[in-house]
């Protein structure tokens, strides 16, 4: 009996999974090609770093119990804070591994969100700039623009998606599209609790894939004349067909997912764990991808923060990212470059974590919770260039107000659009950029400095990385 594709390849369901909706979201958009670039010219990338791997804290984690803390009657008397080193004191309760790797991580005090609600919270920390009705639908991810300005760096080689998604399809925006960026840039995002991952690299397997390829390539060519006046969209899904089957072809692909029980324990078997997992083996791999977002869902504590018979609270989620992101820097730093001697993956790789807003100071609220707050709050940065062990900002004694800044504009709090401006930096690209043939004949700036409710500074945060 003929063996067929299905039986050695995912599901059509679960090839859905994989690709995600923003990669689906793609294929109705109208890319307009060739695009039109511009720089303001007062970039200059460092290029310090290869990959980039970001952690969102989806729902907000509490600023003041964690990397800023603040002792208040909200804090708890099982949290064990210990002083890390100057003014670094950490609740060993929530992060006993990240309080031994402090010193490979600079801590960012003075954020301000334009946010503070999730929707729009995580739309903003994907997208990397406020939501605009009005150009929603033309707006790429970060993901998308770095997947763009990679492409020609691209070898012959490189089969992995520049840009790939650990749970995307887990925040409450989902995965976004590549707006008015061609559909090959979009993201492919992979969600491993839910069982989501590759096919079988077996000989058998791909002989049978390659003939079916072969065919399904003579029919295109048959068909073509059909075509006419339709190619935008018919190119679109070929992109897609050539990707996934170079994707299928690569034995390296497996190979990313395979996690001993050893790691999965070390990393904790969640979702936050097999991303940061998956992550450093992608990087590994070092087969196309570059920018690796990480969703970290259920941090919306409004209600039993610190209740430990709870389902969902801090104490689970606190515990969960800090396994992750310690073993993470742990094993990229133990991992030598394969490129540069004396260097280390780590050294290679800029590892961020990133949330949306933070959580109301003070007291906990009537139901033992903490709303939202985007008024102060912190990211994390490591590797890639950044000088580690170092705290950028200050807030006031209640963790309420910046009083510091930290960086050398005294009176602008650093936002997501400085995060992101600092990634395209690290990674080589001028965050300068504007791309002025849109849909809406609006220019898209990598960096946009209009603000949903201030001005930005459209800048890296250069005290990272000197």
């Amino acid at each position: 009996m003929d063996k067929r594709v299905s039986d050695f390849l995912p599901a059509r369901r679960d090839l859905l999974k994989l690709g995600g909706h923003g990669l689906l979201g793609a294929f109705a958009s109208q890319a307009m090609l060739p695009l039109q670039v511009s720089a303001a010219g007062r970039g200059n990338p460092r290029g310090s770093a290869r990959f980039c791997i970001l952690i969102e804290l989806a729902g907000a984690l509490s600023h003041i119990d964690s990397f800023d803390f603040k002792e208040d009657a909200g804090t708890q008397k099982d949290f064990d804070v210990r002083k890390i080193k100057d003014d670094l004191y950490l609740p060993y309760r929530l992060f006993p591994e990240l309080s031994k790797e402090m010193d490979k991580i600079a801590i960012v005090r003075s954020m301000k969100s334009h946010e503070v609600v999730h929707f729009r919270g995580q739309y903003y920390t994907q997208a990397g700039r406020p939501l605009n009705p009005a150009q929603a639908s033309e707006i790429p991810s970060v993901g998308s623009v770095i997947s763009y300005e990679f492409e020609k760096l691209r070898r012959e080689k490189d089969t992995f998606p520049t840009y790939i998604g650990c749970n995307l399809d887990t925040a409450g925006c989902g995965a976004l599209s590549t707006g008015f960026l061609p559909p090959r840039f979009s993201v492919l995002d992979v969600n491993l609790k839910e069982g989501s991952a590759s096919a079988p690299g077996s000989a058998e397997a791909m002989a049978v894939l390659e003939e079916r390829y072969r065919i399904l390539s003579k029919l295109d060519e048959v068909m073509a004349s059909s075509r006419s006046g339709k190619d935008r969209q018919f190119g679109a899904f070929r992109d897609f067909q050539h990707s996934a089957f170079q994707l299928l072809g690569d034995t390296r692909w497996p190979q990313t997912f395979q996690m001993s029980k050893e790691e999965i324990a070390r990393y904790g078997d969640n979702s936050v764990g097999l991303g940061c997992l998956f992550a450093r083996n992608a990087v590994k791999a070092d087969a196309g991808t570059r920018y690796i977002h990480i969703t970290h869902p259920d941090w919306d504590h409004h209600r039993n923060i610190y209740n430990h018979a709870s389902k969902s609270n801090h104490y689970i989620r606190c515990n969960e990212f800090d396994r992750a992101m310690a073993s993470l820097l742990r094993d990229l730093a133990a991992e030598p470059s394969p490129r540069q001697p004396g260097k280390t993956l780590l050294d290679e790789t800029m590892v961020v974590m990133a949330t949306e807003f933070g959580r109301v100071p003070g007291a906990l609220n009537g139901i033992a919770g903490r709303h939202h707050y985007n008024l102060a709050y912190v990211s994390l940065f490591a590797g890639g260039g950044v000088k580690g062990g170092r705290i950028l900002g200050k807030t006031d004694a209640q963790g309420e107000h910046v009083i510091e800044t930290g960086w050398k504009y005294k009176k602008q709090q650093i936002k997501t659009e400085n995060i992101y401006a600092s990634i395209y930096s690290a990674l080589g690209i001028d965050w300068t950029k504007a791309i002025t043939n849109t849909p809406s004949k609006r220019a898209y700036r990598y960096v946009d400095p209009l603000g949903a409710t201030e001005m930005v500074m459209d800048d890296e945060i250069t005290d990272l990385f000197v």
